[in-house]
């Protein structure tokens, strides 16, 4: 009797994630990396801050990763890997502007690599008017992040920062996007963008047009789904490289992410318990 076929052996393909992280909640590489790992990628994970928890409780602990040693873990990283296979690059929270130009400088070493690597970009500054990151920051983003990305994922503020132009409906974020294109990104894709009274858009644009998708609007804030969102993506972006579908694909997972925080009643994603059906929502064209 032959032996019984054992389990598929499936391909690591290396993710590296560079972001803040946090002890309670899922922010940063807290809401990034659980998606991508189960999805298959190997993830090198480097965090720019370590919080106890997500600022916006009102009261945190935790520190600034200095950027040298951000810039140092990247070199590590690149050395024991050789960037190697690396697939893909995802980007978020950046504690000090240095760090902007660290990540810049691994994205660069690993394309010299992995020519077909993506970058993911989140862009983050701020949100809701107001920016919350250091200064220099928001310039690292612009002059070192934005020109090598793949991908970016600005919120409606961060989009209106970034062009310079209002973002206020969907054609306005059509067109705020369309001047981003031209700093070298292929893919812009706007989230949070206002959709009437009870809806939001997310706003895909790139050389081939713009392609919108609707969901409902929340009453009530989260912390984490940018980054979530983001993750997702670039998970779902690099199964086919089919841009609109990895967007559907997000929105449906994120979807499923609000609606179960939503219902246990916190601010704080209620992501591992729901991981897999975040990771496998779908969404009918």
């Amino acid at each position: 009797m032959a032996p019984a076929a054992g389990p598929a052996i499936v391909a690591a393909m290396p993710i590296l994630a560079v972001s803040s992280h946090v002890a309670v909640g899922h922010v940063g590489n807290a809401a990034a990396v659980p998606p991508l790992e189960r999805l298959g990628h190997t993830t090198w994970r480097v965090d720019t801050v370590a919080f106890s928890n997500h600022p916006g409780h009102g009261h945190h602990a935790g520190t600034v990763r200095p950027d040298h040693e951000v810039r140092d873990l990247l070199h590590g990283v690149g050395r024991v890997t050789g960037w190697r296979d690396c697939h893909g690059v995802y980007s978020g929270y950046l504690g000090e502007a240095g760090s902007g130009w660290a990540i810049a400088d691994a994205v660069d070493a690993a394309r010299e690599i992995e020519s077909g690597l993506v970058y993911v970009c989140d862009p983050i500054i701020g949100d809701h008017g107001r920016v919350f990151v250091r200064d220099g920051v928001e310039k690292a983003i612009r002059e070192r992040l934005v020109p090598r990305a793949t991908a970016i994922t600005p919120n409606a503020f961060e989009l209106e920062r970034l062009s310079g132009h209002r973002a206020g409906n969907v054609e306005e974020a059509h067109a705020a996007a369309v001047t981003l294109l031209e700093w070298g990104p292929d893919i812009v894709i706007a989230t949070g963008i206002p959709d009437g009274e009870d809806h939001l858009a997310i706003v895909m644009v790139t050389v081939e047009g713009m392609r919108a998708v609707r969901t409902e609007r929340r009453r009530r804030n989260f912390f984490g789904t940018g980054d979530l969102f983001a993750g997702l993506f670039l998970a779902h972006y690099l199964d086919g490289r089919d841009p609109y579908r990895a967007m559907r694909r997000s929105v449906a997972g994120l979807d499923v992410a609000t609606a179960v925080t939503e219902a246990a009643g916190t601010v704080d994603l209620a992501l591992i318990p729901n991981l897999d059906a975040i990771v496998h929502a779908d969404a009918t064209p």
